[in-house]
């Protein structure tokens, strides 16, 4: 009788349970997807108090509510109710009269096991007697390779409107960089996609985007024409500035920047230390950066005691985009510490370990150290001998103060040592400069034509190698290439600038036309490779549709 009732109990504890999904089987790789809702998608006339949406499986209730967007946003507060595989939106105010509500859930929405969805999810209801059928469309591709951009913030804004007004509709493009809007009114808008970092749903600095190739787009309920490309890019009006300084010895200063920066000049004139208390001038000896901290600028100055001193920066220190570092006065303590000035090589900076390592026509040997060197003993430090054994001439630029390329190393076919002398032993790597024999050429033609037209000959990563303008008849060649895998992209250098410009969302300007070869292609030694068909670079038509 015991054994009944426990068996008994057993079961009623078991009914009473929380619903759990089921364990075990193969790994579940499929997103949630919406099986019904209530009111049903596209009902008309009708004014809930409620939203039931059914899922077709277990999901992350927390994610729910992040992924969440209802537009219009209703009035009030809402509050959500789970049973099951199913929840339910409760409205605190009553909805508009005759307005089209699209409820829509982001790509941070997944199930209980964290598959994510990778398109947006979305339904539509009115409460008026017609359901808005006007659709916003487009496809986001990056700037480098033009592969699909997914998960981006998309927001369109009514024609009038500033971007610090709530968007009127948004969603998110797919793992192919589609996105479609649907169950607009039928208007036109300005759509814009974002990164949106800060979750404000307004552009801000330094945030990338993406723009139409028009800056007004007509929501029609005509989906015949294609997804236009739309080119994700950063548009960085930042300048850069100095976070802090720090002596790290008695002659060595750190100065580290907010974001990475290069010295485009290495002249030691251009910075400005002195005491702050006696503004006697500190000489400075020289500045350098290290390929390994590009947002960090080293100076080895006179030496310091442990005071107050002011810096002015260069404004050689540029950023990526080209802007110069801000010049406010910054102030530092300096240092008492001696430490020890030998310089030491760090590495031949080549892309392989191949020996000898093939240098390309562009490519010089490159040595790496820990710090700047006077050319004197730098000298003294690097031999380089050709194939006989004897001794090489060799010029030597650096770019940065620490990575020393060594230049006019040019004789055809020639295979060359180079010796680093270090105190604990020497450092060898031979080089060999590729010949005629092992290179071929790329050529082809680009609608449209003439020097406005740049061809960008790239790597498999989108590494610029070389660039070059199309002549009258949209002509254009590169010569001495190394056999490998390459890429091509070319765009109209609308503002003659020498660089493709992603155009900026406000005031409005319209990003450079452009195109890719999809696919990589391989350079034969002695080939002369032709493109099988014309690089088109398509531009959009002025109809209000943006059809091409």
């Amino acid at each position: 009788m015991a054994r009944k009732v426990v068996f008994v109990i057993i079961l009623i504890v078991c009914g009473c349970a929380d619903p759990r999904p089921p364990t075990g089987g193969p790994r579940d790789e499929l997103p949630p997807s919406i099986v019904s809702t209530e009111p049903p998608n596209e009902t008309v006339n009708t004014s809930p108090s409620e939203i039931r949406i059914n899922f077709s499986e277990f999901v992350n209730e927390g994610s729910f509510a992040r992924a969440l967007s209802i537009v219009p946003d209703p009035l009030g507060r809402l509050s959500f109710r789970w049973r099951r595989r199913s929840v339910t939106i409760r409205l605190s105010e009553e909805l508009r009269d005759s307005t089209t509500y699209v409820i829509t859930l982001s790509d941070e929405f997944r199930d209980w096991r964290g598959v994510r969805l990778q398109r947006p999810l979305s339904f539509a209801f009115s409460t008026g007697p017609v359901i808005d059928q006007g659709q916003l469309r487009g496809r986001v591709i990056d700037a480098v390779q033009g592969i699909p951009v997914a998960g981006l913030t998309i927001l369109a804004y009514p024609a009038n409107a500033s971007f610090s007004d709530p968007p009127a509709y948004q969603t998110q493009t797919d793992s192919d960089g589609k996105f479609d809007i649907r169950y607009v009114r039928e208007s036109d808008f300005v759509v814009i996609g974002l990164t949106d970092l800060n979750r404000n749903l307004s552009p801000d600095p330094q945030e990338w985007f993406a723009i139409a190739p028009q800056r007004i787009m007509s929501a029609t309920s005509d989906t015949s024409g294609p997804y236009l490309d739309w080119i994700y890019t950063q548009l960085d009006t930042l300048r850069p500035k100095i976070e802090r300084v720090r002596a790290m010895t008695n002659q060595l200063l750190d100065i580290r920047l907010s974001e990475d920066v290069t010295l485009t000049d290495l002249s030691r004139d251009a910075w400005e230390i002195s005491d702050s208390v006696s503004h006697a001038p500190i000489t400075v000896y020289s500045s350098y950066q290290l390929t390994s901290n590009p947002r960090s600028i080293f100076l080895t100055v006179d030496p310091l005691k442990e005071t107050i001193y002011s810096l002015i920066p260069s404004l050689s220190v540029q950023d990526s985009s080209g802007n110069s570092i801000l010049t406010d006065t910054v102030y530092f303590n300096g240092s008492n510490n001696i430490a020890d000035n030998i310089p030491k090589f760090i590495e031949f900076l080549t892309k392989n370990g191949e020996t000898p390592y093939q240098l390309a026509p562009w490519e010089n040997p490159q040595l790496v150290f820990n710090q700047s060197i006077e050319r004197k003993l730098l000298d003294s430090l690097v031999t380089v001998v050709d194939s006989t054994g004897t001794p090489t001439n060799f010029e030597i630029q650096t770019p940065n103060g620490t990575t020393y390329l060594l230049a006019d190393l040019i004789e055809p076919a020639q295979i060359y040592q180079v010796s680093v002398q270090q105190p604990d032993s020497t450092y060898t790597r031979l080089f060999e400069r590729l010949g005629p024999r092992s290179l071929g050429t790329l050529s082809g033609v680009t609608l449209p034509f003439g020097d406005t037209v740049l061809v960008a000959l790239t790597d498999e990563n989108g590494k610029i190698i070389s660039m070059q303008r199309s002549d009258s008849l949209g002509h254009f060649s590169f010569h001495q290439l190394p056999e490998a895998r390459y890429q091509l992209r070319a765009f109209i250098d609308q503002n003659q600038n020498g660089q493709w410009d992603g155009g900026q969302i406000h005031p409005y300007q319209a990003p450079e036309p452009i195109t890719w070869v999809n696919d990589p292609f391989t350079i034969r030694p002695r080939w002369d490779t032709e493109l099988p068909d014309t690089l088109r670079i398509r531009t959009p038509s002025f109809s209000p549709n943006f059809d091409l």
